[in-house]
């Protein structure tokens, strides 16, 4: 990823603040793509040796030809998305978990799924998100499953403090950049 001095250079997903607390912020997404994969870890960050990062890099061509129909280089975007995924395939280790990994796609360059270069690997898979509305909290430090956990418990208690309704069953996901 491109920085210079802690600054991120790279396209990041299209969005409008729609309010702004000390505590996060509410902001509108507008719709984009994801190039995204499912791993199995005993915590959202622990990767272990599948290294979802590295088969997302390599479909954009990350130190290496792109791993994509017509080999076509696509830019690093910031951030990269992790989330729970469905479930965990059968017959993986006590305690795993399934997630997904994402990165978002230049918005200036593809508007739909169907305009992206087609993955060479199976892993890989090209989604539409639709626009929606989240409530972020930033932090700097490290993404471990317990501060991501501390920081959703104190997110959730300040949006209801503050009345604001999240849906039923809305999830933390953990979006993170690497800028010096």
């Amino acid at each position: 990823m491109g920085s210079m001095i802690g600054k991120i250079s790279e396209e990041l997903p299209r969005h409008e603040v729609l309010a702004k607390t000390a505590a996060y912020e509410i902001r509108k997404y507008a719709p984009c793509v994801v190039a995204e994969t499912n791993y199995v870890s005993k915590g959202m960050m622990d990767q272990g040796g599948s290294s979802p990062f590295m088969q997302l890099a390599k479909f954009i061509g990350v130190m290496a030809t792109p791993e994509n129909e017509g080999a076509a280089p696509i830019a690093m975007t910031a951030p990269v998305l992790m989330s729970h995924a469905p479930a965990a395939p059968p017959g993986t280790g006590d305690g795993d978990v399934a997630y997904k990994m994402a990165f978002f796609l230049p918005a200036s360059r593809f508007s739909t799924a169907a305009d992206v270069p087609a993955p060479t690997s199976p892993q890989v898979s090209i989604a539409d998100v639709p626009a929606r509305t989240v409530a972020v909290v930033r932090f700097s430090g490290t993404m471990k499953a317990a501060s991501i956990g501390e920081r959703e418990a104190r997110l959730r208690e300040a949006l209801k403090v503050d009345g604001v309704q999240t849906a039923e069953g809305a999830e933390a996901m953990a979006a993170g950049d690497n800028p010096p």
